[in-house]
């Protein structure tokens, strides 16, 4: 029985890491974070983000998202080494989850109203798929473990808290 168990936590591992790994700086988030940034400054104006907020939550998401892919490499390094993903797991699931409610997040904020468009001429194609995208972030927070079982794991097993 204590190896399925040791099993079923390396494919958790697994599961966990492979869902984090859906966060790094991929593509998709990479050109929706300039896009947004691009739309901030052309609603005001041509040239530097005019709101100073703004600006420093797209650093700080981009510094974020640089944390987040260095530490995937180390990961999957160690996974190329043979090494199954441990506890780090839950680390990674839990940033990137978060990481990925807060980037569409600050979409809403850049793009207002427009943000939260289901269908119609009043929308941009890429507005429509960022009103999906934030919605769908909310469910990244749930699968493969909620945000608060993985802080459970983390205090637990990472930071070896007490129950």
């Amino acid at each position: 029985m204590n190896g399925g168990w040791s099993i079923a936590k390396k494919l958790l591992g697994f599961e966990r890491t492979m869902i984090a790994e859906s966060f790094s700086n991929a593509t998709n988030s990479r050109d929706a974070t300039d896009w947004s940034t691009s739309r901030a400054r052309t609603s005001v104006r041509r040239g530097p983000l005019a709101d100073p907020l703004i600006r420093d939550r797209i650093t700080q998401l981009k510094l974020d998202q640089s944390c987040l892919d260095l530490t995937l490499r180390r990961t999957q390094d160690s996974a190329k080494a043979g090494q199954a993903p441990g506890a780090e797991s839950s680390i990674l699931k839990y940033y990137g989850t978060e990481l990925n409610k807060r980037r569409n997040e600050l979409f809403l904020s850049v793009l207002g109203p427009q943000a939260v468009g289901w269908e119609g001429d009043g929308f941009e194609r890429r507005e429509l798929e960022l009103t999906r995208e934030w919605l769908r972030s909310r469910a990244n927070s749930i699968e493969g473990g909620t945000s608060e079982i993985q802080l459970n794991i983390i205090a637990k097993r990472v930071l070896g808290l007490p129950d």
